[in-house]
């Protein structure tokens, strides 16, 4: 039986650059909100957080990001047309929703070559946002098979578990920043079996992001050689869920 979300706007999920060794971090978010279209609009920032920004970074993704939604009914991925989006001094990418129901919504896009200090990286991102009530749901969607780099949640008692997925094995030792409501702020690192657990004790929408680099992988990306390659991922949720029945 398919749900009908909840009338609050869910932001979605992340992606991580530096323009210099201080600038501000830019991670790729997918934003679900309830108004905009009939079934509501997945919008696509990529800025320090989740909300639209000058989008001074965003071609790359206007070029050759993706953006699709899965349900609980048909769990293939469904592509969404993106579009840009702009308000004074904000620029962003959206697509209207096909339908209002329990879902994840997810993103893929490679930045490119960019240099940090004297090496060249080829960044690859990676977002998800999940709407979904209860255990059930999150069990069906949190599983993102089109991600190579993928955050899995778990509800647990008093918190949620939460899998680092690097092609589909688990990721150890990888670092995981939390954030949540209350001002709250972790930086943690999973386990041996790839995993962390957070605690919910506030109602409201908790973002995470992970990376994983290959330092062996190098090679040439549109002309420009690289010595390393970096991938980045987040996930947007709203917190807690629902008690199952």
């Amino acid at each position: 039986m398919r749900r009908r979300i909840p009338t609050y706007a869910i932001p979605l999920t992340a992606l991580l650059l530096f323009a210099n060794s201080t600038a501000e971090a830019h991670y790729l978010w997918v934003n679900v909100d309830a108004e905009g279209s009939e079934h509501g609009t997945a919008n696509l920032y990529f800025e320090e957080g989740p909300a639209p920004g000058d989008g001074g970074y965003l071609d790359p993704f206007v070029e050759h990001g993706r953006m699709w939604m899965r349900t609980l009914e048909d769990g293939e991925a469904v592509e969404l047309e993106m579009s840009e989006a702009t308000a004074p001094k904000k620029r962003w990418l959206r697509a209207d929703l096909p339908e209002s129901v329990s879902r994840s919504v997810e993103s893929y896009g490679k930045f490119g070559v960019y240099r940090y200090g004297q090496t060249d990286v080829l960044l690859h991102y990676y977002a998800k946002c999940l709407e979904v009530a209860d255990h059930d749901e999150l069990h069906e969607l949190g599983r993102a098979e089109d991600l190579e780099l993928d955050i899995v949640p778990h509800d647990v008692s008093g918190g949620l578990e939460l899998t680092v997925l690097w092609r589909g094995e688990p990721a150890a030792g990888r670092p995981m920043s939390v954030r949540g409501p209350g001002g709250l702020r972790q930086n943690v690192k999973t386990d041996d079996n790839g995993r962390v657990e957070v605690a919910v004790e506030k109602p409201g929408r908790y973002t995470f992001r992970t990376s994983v680099e290959e330092p062996d992988k190098s090679g040439v990306d549109d002309g420009k050689e690289y010595q390393l390659t970096r991938h980045h991922s987040t996930l947007v949720i709203q917190l807690p869920l629902e008690a199952s029945e």
